[in-house]
């Protein structure tokens, strides 16, 4: 049984694959939030690529 996985992805995924496509989605997203946060909160220190 498939009762996790979305009916358009049940051909290509059972459980226990979406399950760890799931971590590693939400893992990625985490990744690129968090380095996206790290690269504002260091831009507003002390910005680079600015006219001078």
């Amino acid at each position: 049984m498939n009762d996790l996985v979305p009916d358009r992805w049940k051909s290509l995924f059972n459980n226990d694959e979406w399950l760890a496509h799931d971590i590693v989605v939400k893992t990625t997203y985490g990744f690129l939030a968090i380095a996206a946060v790290a690269h504002l909160l260091i831009w507003i220190w002390n910005p680079w690529f600015v006219a001078r």
